[in-house]
């Protein structure tokens, strides 16, 4: 039985992660309003941000990139105090 890498481990528990809340979601377990939601997913991005980089894929490197930068703005909003009401409804 082959032994996974650290960085294998990390992608493939980052894609659990983000799949996990994303299921949850649609599940009607995990509103996409949450902090929880946002924490998760930007976590995850993280992750699998670092494993796209560390294997030179750019094209998820940048889809990653910008999931970090939304969640996690997101998450800090929240946690600052402004998250309450998190997105306008048009």
């Amino acid at each position: 039985m082959a032994v996974m890498e650290p960085l294998e481990l990390l992608g493939i528990g980052s894609a659990l992660l983000v799949l996990s809340a994303f299921v949850l979601n649609e599940y009607g377990k995990l509103s996409s309003e949450s902090v929880w939601y946002d924490g998760v997913n930007f976590v995850a991005s993280l992750g699998l941000l670092w494993y796209a980089a560390s294997n030179h894929v750019w094209p998820f490197v940048i889809t990653n990139s910008v999931w970090a930068l939304v969640s996690g703005i997101d998450t800090l909003r929240y946690c600052v105090g402004r998250g309450h009401r998190k997105r306008r409804r048009n």
